[in-house]
């Protein structure tokens, strides 16, 4: 179990409780298994400590300067409409750098605003989380939370950056089972090294649905494997699907991102996971759309299928990239598919093939559509890109 430290602050609301305001989701009568927050509990992490299994926590219109933990089963939190858990006074600190922490079974939180948490230096233990899932968990739902201006603050050039809007990470043994992230916002995310959403290790069965993600500095949604261990199949986020998310203005640009010499951010990544469905998302402005990959050596991505999505003007490199980027340091893929997908771009290439070489890969029934300088179809490796069942697609010159 990571270790938290809880920091509380009694009575830390900043704007009155709008006790008799509507709630998103239509007004929550008192019962004996429900607890408000400003009536039955000074603080939210108050209501946490008496909550019991089965009881849902209410968290009525207000600022709230506080960072909760749920290591508690069968627990509901619910914001109403302007219920914010605000960071931006809190200093985040080894262990104590995320605004939810959840480690527990069958816990929803949702309709919560979480903003202002800020790493003002480099820092190799610091990362600046809004929502963290940890190892041990299952069925956990995140539903209509929006995350925002909250991460790093950039002084000089370091890798040593690292936030992220909403984290699922599991080590190899302690998994984490059962994941749905659905209709939530992130935007304005300083990120460094990191990635707005992730779902990393050990976690297996999730949906990511219905998400906005945009205008962020690094990666909008990844799906990451091996980063503990390149020779342990756990070590793989798998058996997931992600599906009607938009993610717009996804970009490394080394302007504002300084852990970054280049502008390579996709808007949904793939890396060294299995068996993902992506499809009918809209992707667009971002410096990679789709990319499906590995990025440590000798390892592969398999079983990503990846179909009906449209994909827009992802200019700085491609609309979908596929394979490893370095034949000699990088993983590879197979058992891939891209079908159906509607791919724009007016520079850089519709669709690339990196190191990815097996003839279980197949690029079919796809739309390229080129405007510009733009390329439909770039194999960039030889004999490393070749090799894939490349058919019945369309090119359409603009």
């Amino acid at each position: 179990m990571r270790y938290k430290t809880r920091l509380l602050a009694s009575g830390m609301l900043v704007a009155a409780l709008g006790l008799g305001c509507m709630p998103s989701m239509g007004h929550v009568e008192a019962a004996s298994n429900t607890i408000r927050v400003g009536t039955d509990a000074a603080t939210i992490s108050d209501a946490i400590d008496m909550a019991e299994s089965g009881d849902t926590i209410i968290i009525p219109t207000g600022t709230y300067k506080e960072q909760i933990y749920i290591e508690k089963d069968d627990i509901n939190l619910i914001g109403e409409v302007g219920a914010v858990l605000d960071g931006s006074k809190i200093t985040p600190k080894s262990g104590q750098d995320t605004m939810v922490y959840i480690q527990a079974s069958d816990v929803t939180v949702s309709n919560l605003e979480i903003k202002g948490l800020k790493l003002k230096k480099p820092s190799g233990s610091i990362t600046p989380i809004g929502i963290e899932v940890d190892g041990g968990s299952s069925d956990v739902t995140i539903s209509h939370c929006k995350i925002h201006d909250m991460g790093c603050k950039y002084k000089k050039k370091s890798t040593k950056y690292n936030a992220h809007g909403i984290l699922v990470t599991a080590e190899v043994d302690n998994p984490i089972e059962k994941v749905t992230i659905d209709g939530c916002e992130l935007y304005n995310l300083n990120l460094g090294n990191s990635e707005a959403l992730a779902i990393n290790g050990n976690v297996s069965g999730f949906e990511i649905k219905n998400n906005f993600v945009h205008d962020c500095d690094n990666i909008g949604i990844d799906i990451i494997g091996f980063e503990q261990s390149d020779n342990d199949e756990l070590d793989r986020a798998r058996d997931g699907e992600i599906l009607y998310n938009t993610v717009d203005s996804i970009s490394s640009d080394p302007t504002v991102n300084v852990t970054y010499d280049c502008k390579c951010a996709g808007g949904i990544y793939v890396d060294g996971a299995r068996d993902i469905k992506i499809h009918d998302n809209n992707v667009s402005n971002c410096d990679i759309g789709i990319e499906v990959a590995s990025e440590h050596a000798d390892t592969v991505t398999t079983g990503i299928e990846v179909y009906d999505n449209n994909l827009m003007n992802n200019n700085a490199f491609a609309g979908i990239s596929f394979g490893g980027y370095d034949v000699d340091e990088t993983g590879c893929a197979d058992n891939c598919s891209f079908h159906d997908n509607t791919i724009q771009n007016g520079a850089g290439s519709c669709f690339m093939v990196q190191y990815a070489c097996d003839e279980t890969n197949q690029i079919v029934n796809n739309t390229f559509i080129t405007t510009g300088s733009a390329k439909a179809y770039t194999e960039a490796f030889g004999d490393k890109s070749s090799g894939n069942i490349v058919s019945g697609n369309t090119k359409i010159s603009k």
